[in-house]
């Protein structure tokens, strides 16, 4: 069948199979060599349907291909148990997302507002951007960069509901940090006495440009980075490890999780870099640096760090706050 009687038996558009092709999905049985026309066999139409149904069921590209190798009902069913579980998380989200309007229109709720004679006598001036990236379908990282606030939160690529675990996390920190206290984020925060407040877990990274100089503020909770501490690897083989990027702490993963945390006395010249490893996976320390030295337009610097990340390859979401103390 020419590609026109094709599109009206199977119900999907000329262009709509033209994408399949392209994308390795359903390639036509035959193509004239002379005009190009594409030609389907009748015995197509059912992988068609299947690969449409699926698509629209929001499976990515990469898994049906590897299905179409080999498919099986229990594949299908297990996609479903997925779906189910995230449209669970969806619709827990949004009754959270509920409940922190609720406190946050309720006066009694203990946020403190830096125009209250209670807030903050300094405030930080911030800018962030996050990116899909070139070569990832979604973009599962979140940042959060206001006057009291840079955050990264780096949902975990692959995992259901991935994208929304950050979402949540990046709500909370904001509803519940009251600047007292450094267990209240998971981030980097202006306490009430002037320092900063910095919580990690995973392998998000926050950095001090300092004078010219960066400085890494945290350390990696991965398997990799373990083994460069204990002088097993060598940093620049990292990448080609086995377990490189595999994680030796996360939120979520248990009911429990060791949380780094410290304080840090910042002055008006310092500079503090929240980014995701898609960030620092693609530019070295020397090419931070280099950006944060090069403009004074904190948005300009945060657009120049992830444009420079893609144009390396961004082979994974990039996300970058970057925050300065004002007085």
């Amino acid at each position: 069948m020419a590609i026109g009687e094709f599109s009206v038996r199977s119900g999907l558009s000329a262009k709509r199979l033209r994408t399949y092709a392209t994308e390795g999905l359903l390639a036509p049985a035959a193509v004239d060599p002379g005009s190009g026309y594409r030609y389907y066999s009748p015995d197509q139409l059912a992988e068609a349907l299947v690969i449409d149904a699926l698509r629209h069921a929001s499976v990515p590209l990469a898994d049906i291909r590897a299905f179409l190798r080999q498919p099986s009902r229990e594949q299908i069913s297990i996609w479903a148990r997925q779906l189910a579980t995230d449209a669970n998380h969806r619709q827990q989200a949004l009754v959270l997302a509920g409940q922190l309007l609720a406190a946050e229109e309720d006066r009694s709720f203990p946020m403190a507002h830096p125009r209250s004679e209670e807030g903050l006598m300094t405030r930080l001036r911030t800018a962030g951007r996050s990116d899909t990236g070139p070569l990832r379908e979604n973009n599962e990282d979140v940042v959060v960069s206001s006057d009291r606030l840079a955050l990264v939160a780096d949902g975990m690529g692959g995992h259901p509901g991935g994208e929304i675990a950050a979402n949540v996390a990046a709500g909370l920190v904001p509803a519940s940090f009251t600047g007292q206290s450094v267990d209240e984020l998971c981030a980097v925060g202006l306490l009430t006495n002037g320092q900063l407040a910095l919580v990690n877990v995973g392998d998000s990274r926050a950095y001090l440009w300092r004078g010219g100089a960066l400085n890494q503020l945290t350390q990696d909770h991965s398997v990799t980075a373990e083994l460069i501490e204990r002088g097993e690897l060598r940093e620049e083989e990292a990448g080609k490890h086995p377990y490189y990027g595999v994680l030796t702490r996360a939120l979520g993963v248990g009911p429990d999780v060791e949380i780094d945390h410290s304080t840090l006395a910042v002055g008006p010249e310092d500079r503090i870099i929240v980014c995701s490893d898609g960030l620092f996976n693609e530019l070295s320390s020397v090419e931070i640096a280099s950006a944060l030295a090069e403009g004074r337009d904190l948005a300009s610097v945060v657009d120049k760090l992830i444009d420079g990340a893609i144009a390396h390859g961004g082979r994974d979401n990039v996300s970058v706050v970057v925050a300065e103390v004002a007085a």
